[in-house]
């Protein structure tokens, strides 16, 4: 018997995850598996025994994960094999980012690629000597299975003790030699830039949209990085290879079609099946991405996918409270995709005499485009051409298609939903402060900029104390552990939340923030790393350089650092940042397209920057309008009632509640627009 998660309900088992917050823990309680949580108590256990660590790192929304628990975890022969021979340990990866940093690099160096399920063998003393990720239970096309993995592993340990320790030891040397700081700096300037920008292009699908072959991943870091670049240089290339991309990623199978969102990455160069887990934080940065591009264009297609991702994400992963939960899984009722693809018949049945035209324009058809004959809905040129040949008139089209998919999305949800990991990540909802602050200014939805406000009142509320950060929350429970990527995104979220708030105190927890994270997270030379330097349970102290899934927090941290010293004058700030961005310098240089979010830090120091100022309340929301919908590079905003705080943007600058708007470029004003006309007359004069 199974429970609500799909996982094997086996109540005769229990081991010491019963007690954990995380979802995914608590999926492998009842294995026979004699897990144990990353703690003192496993970690101790180890020593004493003197057993090598089995450490077996995922997360909840991961399909192979599941693979590998129902084949291996819940198979007793195999749970027996572990108990007897080591201490296993279960870790949620997105609870603890550091030890996932750490242990991936360990399998990148073994076997040259990584994922999840991670699975790694350690010595008592943390150190990893073997590593892979899926294993199959037994031997299939020359690859070992897991079994056998196990007997090797545990022959070898008893055996061959002394070329184990002696490998761990050179092995773990090297990993911490790739990690240590680079003393040699490089010269930065906006050729870096340029030169990331190259790589990206070079990298570039033309065919398909995107960088790189399949599987294919959004990439929104580099996606919004290139629109800021477009934003100066106006070079056509440039936009047209973001556009291609957010075009072909909206209109494909990666995107929910029908309930809006994005799934976790294309399993093809199309965009066309992907692994269907939906990820909180793809569709945080997602949706900034698509907001930029229609700031930059005006194309409405694009804010409506930002609206649909924001709605998304507002309908399925709301707490209660207003912070938002990490993922929902690709599988339910035992099948990956299920919960989201069609087949004909279901359509037809659902939608009756215009099931027709509406599988004809999202290609669904009797054989399918998935297994078991279900249809991925989806997009492409034959769908344009379709719509442009059919019977009914635009608008009617349209409306037959919403219609359509307002039936499908009604019936889909009376239907067995994928399991939903409902904890709380301060890092990622600083990320969905920062998209519905977006997702406020191309709209100007109250709905949006409430979620924004609730979702940080939550986090101060009930992941902060005195200063510091907790990084996950469920039931009441808060984790332990403080890492950089809660410090850098949260503080990036505040200061993109005061532009839609106009409440300073987020500046002023912002600035809190920042100083906690280079105090906690920093060296003297400047160089970030993702725990501080007094974690007990690391062997080495892990940086996470370039950009990954998410944007490197470093670099995000640095943007803010830049960010608050122009907002408020703390020029310390600024100071720290430069250290920091030379400290990257030799990374930046040897791979500046893996680093984008670096880049578009230095990008904001070496560029003209926009202070734009209003102070007044009268008919604001105008003025705001002429700001919030355009795309304006290196922007600084601040907004006042009445002039009051101490700002150093707002001296001299009171007012009895009428708007004066403030146009500077490197801190030179214009003349103050009183009226929203004179303000949109001197953005387009002084904007590239």
């Amino acid at each position: 018997m199974r429970d609500s998660t799909g996982h094997l309900d086996r109540t005769g088992f229990t081991n010491h995850l019963a007690n954990e917050s995380s979802p995914y823990l608590l999926q492998h309680a009842h294995n026979p598996v004699d897990w144990y949580p990353w703690s003192r108590e496993a970690l101790d256990k180890a020593k004493r025994e003197d057993k090598p660590i089995f450490l077996s790192v995922g997360y909840a929304a991961c399909h192979w994960c599941h693979v590998m628990e129902k084949e291996s975890f819940e198979d007793e022969a195999i749970a027996g094999m572990l108990n007897r021979d080591f201490v296993s340990i279960k870790v949620d990866r997105e609870q603890r980012p550091d030890l996932d940093q750490i242990y991936m690099a360990a399998t990148l160096a073994l076997t040259g690629t990584g994922g999840w399920p991670m699975s790694v063998f350690l010595t008592p003393t943390l150190k990893p000597f073997f590593a892979g990720t899926y294993f199959a239970p037994e031997n299939v096309n020359g690859r070992p299975g897991f079994k056998h993995v196990l007997s090797e592993i545990a022959g070898a340990y008893k055996n061959e003790r002394g070329k184990i320790d002696e490998f761990s030891v050179a092995l773990s040397d090297l990993l911490m030699a790739s990690l240590k700081p680079k003393d040699d700096r490089a010269a930065l300037n906006k050729s870096i830039v340029d030169h990331g920008v190259r790589e990206l292009v070079d990298s570039y699908d033309p065919v398909c949209g995107g960088f790189g072959k399949a599987p294919k991943f959004h990439h929104p870091t580099e996606l919004s990085f290139l629109l800021k670049i477009y934003s100066v240089s106006k070079e056509p290339k440039i936009l047209r290879i973001a556009e291609h991309t957010l075009s072909s990623m909206a209109r494909g199978g990666i995107y929910d079609q029908i309930g809006g969102g994005f799934h976790r990455y294309s399993t093809d160069s199309r965009w066309l099946v992907p692994h269907f887990e939906k990820m909180l934080y793809d569709n945080a940065l997602l949706a900034v991405a698509y907001s930029e591009a229609y700031q930059i264009t005006g194309n409405e297609f694009y804010r409506k996918i930002a609206q649909e991702t924001l709605d998304y994400i507002l309908r399925d992963t709301s707490h209660r409270q207003g912070a938002f939960y990490s993922s929902l899984d690709a599988d339910s009722e035992g099948e990956e995709g299920k919960f989201y693809s069609w087949t004909k018949a279901e359509i037809e049945q659902l939608l009756k005499d215009k099931s027709e035209v509406f599988c004809r324009y999202y290609n669904v058809s009797d054989g399918g485009n998935f297994g078991n004959r279900r249809n991925i809905l989806n997009l492409d040129s034959s769908s344009d051409k379709f719509r442009e040949r059919s019977e009914f008139e635009r608008e009617e089209f349209d409306r037959i298609m919403t219609e359509g998919r307002m039936i499908l999305l009604a019936a889909r949800s009376k239907k067995k939903a994928p399991f939903t990991d409902d904890k709380i990540l301060t890092s990622w909802n600083g990320l969905v402060i920062s998209a519905f602050s977006k997702g406020y200014q191309i709209t100007m939805n109250d709905v949006y900029r409430e979620a924004a406000l609730k979702a940080a009142r939550f986090i101060k509320d009930s992941l902060m104390q005195n200063g510091h950060l907790f990084h996950s929350y469920r039931e009441g429970k808060r984790s332990d552990g403080l890492f950089l990527e809660d410090y850098a995104y949260l503080t990036a979220g505040l200061i993109d939340l005061y532009e839609i708030a106009y409440d300073y105190d987020w500046v002023r927890l912002a600035s809190s923030l920042a100083r906690n994270a280079v105090r906690l997270f920093s060296d003297e030379n400047g160089h970030l790393f993702l725990s501080p330097a007094d974690q007990e349970d690391h062997y080495i102290r892990p940086r996470e350089i370039p950009d990954g899934a998410l944007p490197a927090a470093g670099s995000i941290l640095i943007q803010s650092l830049l960010k608050l010293a122009d907002i408020t004058g703390e020029n310390d700030l600024h100071d720290f940042a430069k250290k920091s961005l030379d400290a990257l310098s030799e990374n930046i240089e040897a791979s500046p397209s893996h680093m984008t979010s670096a880049l578009t830090a230095i990008d904001y120091l070496f560029s003209d920057r926009t202070q734009l100022v209003l102070v007044g309340t009268e008919n604001r929301e105008k003025f705001l309008r002429e700001i919030y919908l355009r795309y304006i590079p290196n922007r600084v905003l601040v907004v006042s009632d009445h002039g009051s705080e101490e700002i150093p943007f707002l001296g001299g600058r009171k007012t009895d509640g009428r708007v004066k708007a403030y146009v500077c470029r490197n801190s030179v004003c214009l003349i103050p627009a009183d009226n929203p006309e004179e303000l949109k007359k001197q953005l387009d004069e002084i904007l590239p």
